[in-house]
């Protein structure tokens, strides 16, 4: 926004496109080199203010070459077109105003006496004032660059120096290329014309570096005759009849065109030798000028408009009116250095005015040959470096070089003008040192026998001469006292000059000597060669006989090894077959071990299997015995319990209280006594238990007959406790039975186990074990049952001991 480009590119702008190309082809992008002038314009000085002013003019040249001028009809005058959108952006970023603007380009003041007048002018000067106006203040624009980069790096004194003191400088020219294209104009012959003047510069700097050389060096020379230009340059810029000077009469003449200009130059300079124009040259408008670099045919078309500076007069005051800072000042840098062209001629011009025959305007080629002039002095009154830049294609592309353009190139900028200047003396130079280097193996054994540098290098010198004379010369000729002056070469103070055919003989002469010594080192190397391969024969008969008798020893080597290999090979298997027919027996053997144990083992196996059926089901039937037995005395208590009450209640009629008393404390007491003798069978204590109950009945006997119980009831209860004596004798006949079968189960089981562990008494290994045990699921089985009745054996002792210890605290209880 601040530049007012919004989206425009090169190619929305006439001053951009022009030319109709608009793709770099050295592959440098723009935007890298904007920022890279962005920086370097810093480095010099250019704060970012004065970058932005810059830019900003640069800007409003861009959009001021889109502007426009109508014209108006009724008086021949024109206006600046207000619908044209870069109108405003041009004003805005110069800070004028609209009407100034036009007025500028649109009018411009004649001064007749003390009156003016005030004309308009056409469509198309006003165009050409405003490109006039554009190239004025870029001009200034460019001083104004020029300037601040020189302030920036002018030299400052030091302290102590006076104020005035000035330092050396370096200055950089970039001069034209000589141009010639296939329609060359007024632009092509200013930049050939300086082409022209520096070329005489270079070819005269060339010269008097040459001569002065020669001086320093104390060597005899002549003056050289070199090729000069100074007639083209005459015919170009001579006063009165030269091209630029016939130019400015007819911009001077009112009357002065293209035509008129042609006709005056063809009648004045065609008796000039590097002038042509003939025929239909003529009749074209064109003329021909004969350069150092080659002819060139121009065409007078647009000279004398070219010629005439159009700047206007009111550019400077249209610029320092502005409203910005930096415009006004390009405005006085535009006033203060163009004072002189700012003068009219006679000539009308957009926006100058008429001023008398005194004040002359100097138009662009006088300018320029001013100019060219200043340049070639200051270029005399400095050391000169000259650097030639060539361009090798034109496709702007590496590794390509087209000789036919690099040849023309030299042409055009002298450089094979100043070979040729340069050829007319002593062409080749050398150090002394370095020609005694490069020269002395023409004249060794001559050079060798000298003691001294200088010595050396006389010798060399003078047997090179007379090689040279000899070689140019027949036999009989009388040899000259400075024998090498005569053939071109002299020696200087620290150098050696040549003659360019001196120069031949000598690279011709070391040519040889280069020759005879490359053929003696090919000998030798030949030799060398042969040698080595002579050596490398040798060795590879010797490798191939160490390769052969390698071969006879692996081979009988390889016999004896093959002998040993049968030998170990037959005994291999040999062992093979016996270990086969061993490991067979074996395996039958333990085929039949295994078969031996199965069938031990399955037997034992099933033994166990009937045994512990057997056990399972007497102790079954053992604990449905305790089950009737249990539910049978239980009964049976139940039932005495029933007799007893039936028996207290009638007794409780017949009887006293006391009797009743002791006959029910004797019921109780034969009723416990029952019971723990019960308990006691059970728990395998029957005989002493017996014993306590025959003492407790004699007890209750004797006691029922203190109470006088009746012989009927004791004889009764005699009964009973003779059948439950009996009953419980059987029971424990047939647990005694029960747990001695259980004990013996037990112990063999025990010792089938140890047996088993142990693996000894049996027969049995000791992997029967795992294999025959082990695995297998109904031993195991069968031992947990047969543990399983075992537990259940105690568990029915224990409960037959605690039925025993109730009854005995029940006694205690009832006593």
């Amino acid at each position: 926004a601040m530049f007012y480009l919004q989206d425009y590119t090169a190619q929305d702008f006439k001053m951009t496109s022009a030319s109709g190309c608009m793709d770099r082809r050295d592959g440098a992008d723009d935007a890298d080199l904007f920022d890279e002038l962005v920086v370097a314009m810093g480095t010099m000085g250019f704060d970012p203010d004065t970058q932005d002013d810059l830019f900003r003019v640069m800007v409003a040249f861009l959009h001021s070459s889109n502007l426009e001028f109508l014209e108006v009809s009724s008086d021949d005058s024109s206006k600046v077109d207000e619908s044209n959108p870069h109108l405003q952006p041009t004003l805005k970023l110069l800070g004028l105003e609209k009407d100034a603007f036009e007025k500028a380009l649109c009018e411009f003041e004649i001064e007749a006496g003390n009156t003016s007048y005030t004309k308009k002018l056409s469509k198309e000067n006003a165009q050409k004032g405003l490109e006039a106006l554009v190239k004025a203040t870029y001009r200034a624009l460019f001083d104004f660059i020029v300037q601040t980069v020189n302030k920036k790096i002018e030299y400052t004194p030091k302290r102590g120096e006076p104020a005035q003191t000035k330092a050396g400088f370096i200055g950089v020219l970039d001069i034209f290329g000589f141009e010639s294209f296939q329609q060359n104009s007024f632009e092509q012959l200013c930049i050939n014309y300086c082409n022209e003047a520096l070329q005489q510069q270079f070819n005269k700097f060339i010269f008097k570096s040459e001569q002065a050389e020669y001086q320093a060096e104390g060597i005899q020379w002549k003056f050289i005759a070199f090729p000069d230009n100074q007639d083209v340059i005459e015919l170009i810029d001579k006063r009165g009849t030269g091209i630029v000077s016939l130019l400015a009469d007819q911009c001077r003449n009112l009357r002065g065109n293209d035509k008129s200009f042609a006709d005056l130059m063809y009648q004045t300079c065609d008796a000039h030798t590097r002038f042509e124009a003939k025929g239909l040259t003529r009749a074209n408008g064109q003329f021909v000028v004969l350069h150092y670099a080659g002819p060139v045919k121009y065409e007078t078309d647009g000279f004398v408009e070219k010629n005439k500076s159009e700047i206007p007069r009111g550019a400077s005051e249209l610029l320092q009116n502005s409203s910005n800072s930096f415009v006004q000042l390009l405005g006085s840098i535009l006033s203060s250095g163009g004072n002189s062209s700012n003068q009219n001629s006679g000539g009308a011009s957009a926006g100058g005015r008429v001023a008398s025959r005194a004040k002359l305007r100097p138009t662009v080629g006088s300018t320029f040959t001013s100019q060219l002039s200043d340049l070639r002095k200051r270029i005399d009154a400095t050391a000169p470096h000259y650097i030639r830049c060539l361009k090798p294609n034109q496709n702007l592309v590496p590794d390509e070089f087209m000789a036919p353009m690099i040849a023309d190139q030299l042409r055009y900028a002298g450089v094979l003008e100043a070979i040729r200047v340069s050829r007319v003396g002593y062409s080749q130079r050398y150090t002394l040192d370095l020609f005694l280097e490069r020269y002395r193996f023409i004249a060794t054994t001559a050079v060798d026998g000298a003691s001294s540098k200088m010595e050396k290098i006389q010798i060399l010198i003078e047997e090179i001469a007379k090689r040279i004379w000899k070689d140019k010369n027949s036999v009989d000729e009388a040899i000259p006292d400075d024998l090498a002056a005569a053939v071109g070469i002299q020696k200087g103070k620290t150098k050696v000059f040549l003659r360019q055919s001196a120069f031949d003989y000598m690279e011709s002469f070391r040519a040889q000597q280069l020759d005879k010594a490359a053929i003696i080192i090919q000998a030798q190397v030949r030799r060398f060669i042969c040698r080595c391969r002579f050596m490398k024969t040798v060795h590879t008969i010797i490798v191939a006989q160490s390769c052969a008798r390698r071969f006879l020893a692996r081979k009988f080597m390889r016999v004896v090894q093959e002998r040993k290999a049968a030998t170990l090979i037959a005994s291999f298997q040999r062992m093979y077959i016996f270990r086969k027919k061993f490991l067979q027996m074996k395996y039958a053997t333990l085929w039949m071990q295994k078969q031996q144990r199965g069938i031990f083992g399955r037997a034992v196996y099933e033994k166990r299997q009937q045994e512990a059926a057997k056990l399972q089901k007497e102790y079954i039937a053992a604990v449905w015995i305790q089950c009737m037995f249990r539910s049978w005395v239980a009964r049976a208590i139940h039932r005495n319990l029933k007799d007893e009450a039936k028996a207290r209640r009638a007794l409780e009629k017949k009887t006293s209280i006391a009797e009743r008393y002791a006959l029910e404390k004797n019921k109780l007491e034969i009723a416990a006594a029952r019971t723990t003798a019960i308990a006691k069978g059970r728990a395998l204590d029957k005989d002493k238990e017996v014993d306590e109950l025959q003492k407790e009945l004699e007890k209750t006997r004797a006691t029922a007959g203190k109470v006088a119980v009746s012989k009927e009831e004791i004889t009764r209860l005699h009964a009973e406790v003779e059948s439950l004596h009996e009953q419980l004798e059987a029971s424990r006949l047939t647990s005694e039975a029960a747990l001695g079968k259980l004990a013996a189960v037990e112990a063999e089981n025990k010792k089938l186990k140890e047996q088993l562990q142990s693996g000894g008494g049996t027969g049995v290994p000791l992997g029967y074990k795992n294999e025959a045990y082990n695995g297998h699921e109904d031993l195991k089985q069968m031992d947990e049952r047969i543990v399983g009745l075992s537990s259940r054996s105690k568990q029915s002792k224990k409960d037959l001991e605690q039925l025993v210890l109730s009854l005995a605290i029940l006694k205690q209880g009832l006593s």
